[in-house]
C-alpha cells in the first residue's frame, strides 16, 4: 500500500450504494472488499485497513458488527466508520461510538438532490457525446461539401 491507497471494506446490504460508494472509492484508488451483510463483514473485516458500515443491516444491526470488530484482537486497531441515513439522531452517533466506532457519518440519502444531479451528469454526457461526434465529422471532411453535409 502506497500513500493513501487503503483496502477498505464496504458493508451495506443496498447494492446500488455499494456500488456508488465502492465507485468512488475505486477512482480515488482504493481496494474494495464489498459484503452485504453483517456476517459477511465479520467474515472479512482481517482483510480490511478501513471498515465502512452501514448501521442497518438484514441480518444484524451495525452497532453489533462494530462492537464484534473492535472486541477482536486482530480487528481491534481497524478504524471503522459508521454510516447511516436513518439513525441520524444524537443518541444514535452516540450509540455508534459508544460501540467501538471510529467516527459516525449520516448518510447524505437526498434522493432528489442525487436523481437532479443525475440527470444534470445524463443531459452533460449526452451534449459531450453529441459535440464529439460532429467535431469527428468536421475533422473527417475532405472538402467543402464534405464539410458542409
Amino acid at each position: 500500500m502506497t500513500g493513501a491507497e487503503a483496502r477498505v471494506l464496504l458493508v451495506d446490504d443496498d447494492e446500488a450504494k455499494r456500488y456508488l460508494m465502492s465507485t468512488w472509492l475505486r477512482r480515488a484508488g482504493h481496494t474494495v472488499i464489498e459484503a452485504g451483510t453483517g456476517r459477511e463483514a465479520l467474515e472479512q473485516a482481517r482483510s480490511a485497513d478501513l471498515v465502512l458500515l452501514d448501521v442497518n443491516l438484514p441480518d444484524m444491526i451495525g452497532y453489533d458488527v462494530c462492537r464484534q470488530i473492535k472486541a477482536d484482537p486482530a480487528t481491534a486497531a481497524i478504524p471503522v466508520i459508521q454510516i447511516s441515513a436513518t439513525a441520524v439522531q444524537v443518541a444514535d452517533r452516540a450509540r455508534g461510538l459508544t460501540q467501538g466506532a471510529d467516527a459516525y457519518l449520516g448518510d447524505p440519502n437526498e434522493p432528489e438532490r442525487y436523481s437532479r444531479a443525475r440527470q444534470r451528469a445524463e443531459r452533460t454526457a449526452a451534449l459531450l457525446t453529441a459535440l464529439t461526434g460532429v467535431a469527428l465529422d468536421i475533422n473527417a471532411a475532405e472538402t467543402f461539401d464534405g464539410l458542409a453535409r
